[in-house]
């Protein structure tokens, strides 16, 4: 209502423009004004049906604008990250100290009613933090990796958990029952979400990308809902039952092991006996799937990738494949929390490194380009790490 009433207005100020011939004179059916109030009100008595038609057109134009300042604004969230045929940086040269900054490593699957405004916010974010990275958002949720000083790190988690979209993930605040206590350990949780790891800022080249995507991990299904399956909360392992489950595979044929990243990053470490897909990128997985479902069929599935990303829709995906095969018995399909990342803190904070079943590097998407157990550090309870992102 306001946007056509503000189409009149001007529909009236052209009209009364058309009419002017002097300096301070209107004329119009025969008749002259000396004032321009006099001229309105016989536009609007006597030309009714022009005033609409102008009115309409003056709309018609302004909703245009609205439009394409929109598409522009969208454009800007879906454009390339980096030139054609360019890359990430594959190392890093910098003299920064690694302990004063932090790399953070996060995702979720969550309804975003407005992917778009949440991408501005971290355009915002980015430059008034100077932080860098990539960032993906969608309407099924977030999946970003960051680095920047650890106070900017931290302040950045504090914005996006006050969010509305996020309060569900209990970000924000410590968590009390009706006594007063709390219920875990508030750093903990933030800790084991966002993954944060000690590295400069330059591990991404020094630059930012924000996009807005149809799915923030692209297995070319954007109408599977990984947070409305109902197993996905309840088939997700802690790494101690993970390694114990790992340890109790050799020789059992009714369990499978299930790296579902690509062929180079399986290829420079996985866990023992994991089958391997030969894919070059996660959007093939599905297909693999399809071909290979006997594979799978009938057997418990322990599943892992580098975060848990796309552990949790390449399960939602096993879930729905193989349960809608003919004949086929139900699967268990289960997922490494957290994923390797999660596995080698845990492994490292319990001073266990001896035991780790983990074999080689695992891949990270930054200039750091793998991690083993010697690259990590101590997480322990009084860890840096957890300190910036305590709530403060």
């Amino acid at each position: 209502m306001t946007q056509f009433r503000t189409a009149r207005n001007r529909a009236q100020n052209a009209l009364l423009r058309d009419r002017k011939t002097g300096d301070s004179s209107w004329t119009c059916c025969g008749m002259t004004c000396d004032d321009a109030p006099a001229m309105y009100r016989h536009i609007v008595a006597a030309h009714e049906d022009d005033l609409q038609h102008q009115a309409k057109i003056q709309l018609a134009s302004m909703q245009s604008r609205v439009v394409a300042q929109g598409e522009d604004e969208e454009a800007e969230f879906k454009s390339r990250r980096a030139e054609k045929y360019g890359s990430d940086p594959i190392s890093l040269t910098c003299n920064c100290d690694p302990t004063q900054g932090t790399v953070i490593l996060f995702y979720t699957y969550i309804p975003i009613k407005d992917p778009l405004n949440l991408a501005k916010l971290h355009k915002s974010w980015s430059s008034e933090l100077d932080l860098c990275g990539k960032v993906k958002v969608a309407k099924e949720g977030i999946n970003a990796t960051l680095a920047g000083s650890s106070a900017s790190i931290t302040a950045y988690i504090d914005n996006l958990t006050k969010l509305p979209d996020f309060q569900s993930l209990q970000l924000s605040q410590s968590v009390f029952d009706q006594a007063g206590t709390a219920l875990d350990n508030f750093e903990q949780r933030r800790f084991k979400f966002f993954k944060p790891t000690e590295g400069c800022r330059h591990v991404f080249g020094a630059v930012i990308s924000i996009k807005v995507v149809d799915e923030i991990c692209p297995l070319g299904a954007p109408e599977l809902c990984v947070y409305d399956d109902p197993d996905n909360k309840r088939c997700k392992l802690p790494p101690r039952e993970f390694h114990q489950r790992l340890k109790e595979v050799e020789g059992r044929d009714d369990v499978v092991v299930l790296d579902v990243r690509n062929y180079y990053e399986s290829s420079i470490g996985h866990f023992p006996g994991a089958i391997t897909p030969p894919i070059r990128k996660f959007s093939s997985f599905r297909d693999y799937v399809d071909r290979n479902k006997d594979q799978f069929s009938g057997k418990t599935v322990l599943s892992y990738c580098t975060g848990g990303i796309r552990c949790e829709k390449a399960t939602s995906y096993l879930r729905q494949s193989l349960g809608s095969r003919e004949g086929s018995q139900p699967s268990e399909i289960l997922m490494l929390e957290g994923g390797i990342h999660n596995y080698l803190e845990w492994i490292k904070q319990e001073g266990s490194i001896a035991e780790s079943l983990w074999l080689g590097k695992n891949y990270v998407f930054d200039a750091r380009q793998a991690l083993g157990l010697e690259d990590l550090t101590s997480t322990n309870a009084d860890h840096k790490g957890e300190r910036l992102i305590a709530h403060r």
